[in-house]
């Protein structure tokens, strides 16, 4: 199966026992040469885009009594790109408000439930319902050892393209110098510390995002259209903590099936489960992108929690 979907923003917090920090502010910028539009090398159209991405997750935990924590924060990104070969930049971005808890049910067993409502659009006319999705989270998490801790839940979103769920499952391991996190299907880290200031790793990542169009410019009706957003994207990266609890990480890679494809708002799937779409008869209306590179800046602020 070509695409993987992914929640990792919505996660990024929450990682199980063995994890002994929490992000609180993690910041990304993403840039790729040019991507070639497929299809399109002998067009008389302009036949390739540059891609930017900002990423912005805020998350603000807030103890409570008996273990517990109230989750809260924002998450923001932004994409600007050409959807079309013979179309102009459309910026899109989306604002989730993240709001939940982390409930300690024994020494071994906890879980995380969160709400995750979200306005995805370009943004170019007044805000209405088709800028609005929700979501929901629930992931459960047992402690293993002192090493090792498992994760399984669920993922559910209203998305523009139809209900979208994705069963999750996972681990987080961490001892000497390795950590491993990992959640299918969403996204895999695995880390190796060269130094106390200095890590190394292998990323992937599976993202899976719609987006309302305002007034896209590829449909003949204005309001007409979403963006279904997919992609994979594997690399490599090495990051430096040159004050404790403040993280630079570049990384690059490759992304694997990104597509920005364009429907008719109404055009939809039946449902999404995961890797599979029922009901999937839509008529895309631009040309995908072609496989390519992408580099990334990372600005992290971390808590430490021992």
């Amino acid at each position: 199966m070509k695409y993987i979907f992914v929640l990792l923003c919505m996660l990024s917090y929450s990682s199980g026992y063995a994890q002994n920090y929490i992000d609180i502010v993690h910041t990304e910028y993403t840039n790729t040469p040019q991507n070639e539009f497929e299809g399109q090398s002998n067009s008389s159209d302009s036949s390739s885009s540059g891609l930017e991405k900002i990423h912005v997750n805020l998350t603000v935990p807030i103890p409570l009594k008996n273990e517990n924590t109230l989750i809260t924060g924002i998450v923001y990104d932004r994409i600007n790109t050409l959807f079309s070969a013979n179309s102009n930049s459309i910026p899109v971005s989306s604002v989730i408000l993240k709001t939940g808890i982390n409930v300690t049910y024994s020494e071994k067993w906890s879980a995380t439930y969160m709400l995750l409502p979200k306005l995805a659009s370009s943004f170019e006319d007044k805000i209405t319902r088709s800028d609005f999705q929700l979501g929901g989270l629930g992931l459960a998490k047992k402690k293993k050892n002192d090493f090792l801790s498992y994760k399984f839940g669920a993922y559910f979103n209203g998305d523009l393209f139809g209900p979208f769920l994705v069963p999750l499952f996972g681990f987080y391991y961490k001892k000497d110098n390795w950590e491993l996190d990992i959640i299918i299907p969403s996204y895999a880290k695995i880390n190796y510390n060269l130094s106390s200031k200095v890590t190394t790793g292998i990323n992937w990542r599976a993202t899976v995002k719609s987006y309302h169009l305002n007034n896209s410019g590829i449909t003949t009706r204005q309001n007409s259209s979403y963006i279904h957003h997919l992609s994979n994207e594997v690399g490599a990266h090495l990051s430096y903590e040159p004050i404790k609890g403040v993280i630079i990480r570049v990384l690059s890679g490759v992304s694997l099936g990104r597509s920005f494809r364009v429907y008719e708002k109404g055009d939809k799937i039946d449902f999404g489960l995961s890797l599979f779409r029922f009901g999937d008869d839509r008529k895309q209306l631009n040309t995908d992108f072609e496989n390519g590179q992408f580099h990334r800046l990372e600005l992290c602020y971390r808590v430490y929690l021992d």
